[in-house]
């Protein structure tokens, strides 16, 4: 499982803590190993396995320790962008010499090229379902448009152009091969078997940004701040103007709040409870959860201008 890319580096915008946000006190924090070079942690198995890359390959995380798989043959480097329960990491590999983007499934140790659209050069996938459904975009040049993409679990050599509006484009693919689709400058879809619905947002509010979908769930940002979806017309805000990176099957999002002083504090929420804060030692976010409750994020490291990936524990 995947969710939306926490550069290590990166500054992440957030709301003001309220007083009524809870502090996790049941959970531990500890830090992942990091490689030499810029590092980025992007995906889970849900089942306390990490994905991610650096300049140097994608990056695999296991039992304690980090492994580096280098970048496709062919390829200059490789972006990682999704994980499934089975363990397939989802990439993206770019070859300097030909200006060409091309997509892989990283599975049984290698990278296993994901076939081309006719009459398409280009592939940019974006998510990836625990059957191993993976959707993505395919283009020959960016400036004339790009269109959406499926590439079965059971033929991955002959992806399917899929026939959703035009200006609509993939973000993220949830287990039962619901697509959700993301309209330029306006609102959030839902796109499955030739049917595109449109999710109902709040009164007065015309965009939404889509993040993320699970088992249903819709995560999304709005004016006014994150929302999440348990039908295509039903909708909660999260709470505490937290700003939301990801979420798992049950509903739990994670992300991170600011404090009055404006840095930043890890967070995470499930569906009827309080945001509850959690334990860093400097300012930090959470960028993934995992199916099994782990929260995956970044803390700020004074003595770099990189932050340390973490993940937490409850209990």
């Amino acid at each position: 499982m995947k969710r939306t890319s926490l550069v290590l580096t990166a500054t992440v915008a957030a709301g003001l803590l309220s007083a009524g946000t809870a502090s996790a006190t049941d959970w531990t924090m500890s830090y992942l190993p990091v490689p030499y070079g810029t590092v980025q942690v992007v995906a889970t198995d849900g089942a306390g396995s990490y994905a991610g890359h650096s300049e140097y390959g994608l990056l695999t995380w296991s039992g304690g320790t980090v492994q580096n798989h280098g970048i496709p043959a062919g390829h200059d480097r490789v972006e990682t962008v999704d994980e499934n329960a089975s363990g397939s990491i989802l990439t993206n590999g770019y070859a300097i010499s030909t200006r060409t983007y091309r997509s892989f499934v990283f599975e049984n140790g290698g990278f296993q090229l994901l076939g081309k659209v006719p009459n398409y050069a280009q592939t940019r996938v974006v998510g990836m379902n625990d059957r191993g459904d993976v959707v993505g975009s395919v283009h020959n040049d960016p400036r004339f448009g790009s269109w959406a993409a499926l590439w079965p679990a059971d033929d991955r050599a002959h992806p399917v152009l899929l026939d959703s509006p035009p200006l609509l484009r993939p973000v993220d693919i949830d287990h039962d091969g619901t697509i959700l689709m993301q309209e330029q400058f306006g609102g959030t879809w839902l796109w499955k078997d030739g049917v595109a619905r449109q999710l109902v947002l709040p009164e007065g509010v015309r965009e939404a940004r889509a993040l993320a979908i699970r088992d249903g769930k819709v995560l999304a940002d709005v004016q006014g701040g994150a929302r999440l979806w348990t039908a295509y017309d039903t909708s909660v805000p999260v709470p505490d103007s937290m700003t939301a990176v990801s979420l798992n099957r049950s509903g739990t999002v994670t992300g991170c709040l600011r404090t009055p002083d404006f840095s930043t504090i890890p967070a995470v929420w499930s569906p009827g409870g309080a945001v509850e804060t959690l334990p860093a030692p400097s300012p930090g976010c959470g960028a993934l959860v995992g199916e099994n409750g782990e929260v995956m994020g970044s803390v700020r490291d004074d003595s770099s201008p990189n932050h340390k990936p973490v993940v937490w524990r409850r209990g």
